[in-house]
């Protein structure tokens, strides 16, 4: 039987992007029992080794997520950063809030993440220092209001993954609203002076480097 793409990462990354998968479990189980209008949708596990490899490149001691959910991919990036690095992740919703803080506490991860509660426009400007690396994937509606927040919260050689562009790309069977948000941001991060920006065809995923 002839192997999909999954298939083969996942045997060529051999257990590599098995961390934390059982909070990528109950984030799916948590969508489906909260309804329709729930929107965690956690990143692909396939993904995992990427914050590795960022954390590598950056030497990560401080890393910026926008768009908490259940926690997964914060407690990905921070044992991807390793024991001295820490990561800061902004929850728009209560209760989400609460099931991540539950979950890192039940992790031993409680000390190295913490929880922003509020939405990411909202968060942002009240952010002090530098990260090394930063995750978008929250309401791309918002990215936009982000970009000069992106500036102030980097550093040269600090790394942005933006995600959640597909609906741009026609994704998620493109009738998703926020398309000229998404489009407004990635062509004013492509045109910034201060970073450098590839788009992923076909992954709705950016990435940039401060420079």
């Amino acid at each position: 039987m002839r192997k999909n793409v999954k298939q083969l990462l996942t045997e060529i990354y051999d257990a590599r992007a098995d961390a934390h998968l059982d909070l990528y479990q109950l984030s799916n189980q948590h969508r489906r029992k909260h309804g329709r209008g729930c929107d965690m949708f956690p990143s692909d596990p396939l993904q995992g080794p990427l914050w590795t490899v960022l954390a590598s490149l950056t030497h990560a001691r401080r890393m910026l997520e926008v768009g908490c959910g259940y926690g997964y991919t914060a407690a990905v990036m921070a044992s991807a950063g390793g024991p001295d690095c820490r990561v800061d992740t902004i929850e728009g919703d209560p209760y989400h809030a609460e099931l991540a803080e539950q979950a890192f506490l039940q992790r031993g991860l409680s000390r190295r993440i913490r929880v922003l509660r509020g939405r990411g426009q909202s968060v942002l400007p009240k952010l002090k220092g530098r990260y090394d690396v930063v995750f978008l994937d929250g309401d791309w509606r918002e990215y936009p209001r982000y970009l000069r927040h992106l500036r102030r919260l980097t550093r040269p050689g600090s790394i942005i993954v933006t995600a959640n562009l597909n609906p741009l790309f026609g994704g998620w069977g493109g009738s998703f609203p926020g398309k000229p948000a998404i489009q407004s941001y990635l062509t004013r991060l492509v045109r910034d002076p201060h970073f450098q920006t590839y788009i992923v065809p076909g992954e709705g995923h950016s990435i940039s480097v401060r420079v």
